[in-house]
């Protein structure tokens, strides 16, 4: 007969280590360290993704938050635009409409009349004559050398003031009383 190539010695061995073993690979888990080490690389990368998918998630909500303030606002500018657009249709719509008759109403007969236009080219006289006046004015205040610096500006403010009162009693058509570009 032929010598089994196992022995029972060796079949002992074999058994006692798988029974000794596999105890002791269940309890560490079967893994070794440079699978936990690649596990736990995995497990940062994995950690990053996550980070950088919430950083993306913050901005895309901040994004979110600016769209719908700028669409109220866009909505409060259309409604400030349909309410102008109202105001001169109004507008518009009241000027096509004719006057209605003097003789309709009894507040208009008893309204003060407005004065007719000047002339404009009486008007371009008057302002021609308030021109050389005020620059007759100021070389006048120009001659007075010996006045305080101060004064001096102060008199010209007031002629400037006055100039400004006059031009504008032209351009309305009431030229005041106290200097009329007839008189000099």
């Amino acid at each position: 007969m032929r010598v089994p190539a196992i022995t029972s010695r060796m079949a002992l061995r074999a058994v006692t280590l798988i029974v000794v073993g596999l105890p002791l690979l269940s309890a560490c888990g079967g893994h070794d360290d440079a699978t936990q080490g690649q596990e736990h690389a995995q497990l940062d990368a994995m950690e990053r993704r996550l980070d950088a998918l919430d950083q993306r998630l913050a901005t895309t909500e901040k994004e979110l938050a600016a769209g719908g303030r700028l669409r109220d606002d866009m909505h409060a500018l259309e409604q400030r635009l349909a309410a102008a657009e109202a105001k001169v249709t109004q507008a518009l719509d009241l000027a096509k409409r004719p006057p209605p008759p003097a003789a309709a109403t009894g507040a208009t007969a008893a309204a003060p009349a407005r004065p007719a236009p000047p002339d404009p080219i009486e008007r371009r006289a008057q302002l021609g004559a308030l021109m050389m006046e005020y620059r007759r004015r100021l070389a006048a205040l120009a001659q007075d050398s010996q006045a305080a610096p101060a004064d001096r500006l102060a008199a010209r403010r007031a002629v400037r003031d006055w100039y400004i009162a006059h031009r504008r009693a032209i351009l309305a058509g009431r030229p005041l009383q106290d200097w009329h570009p007839e008189t000099p």
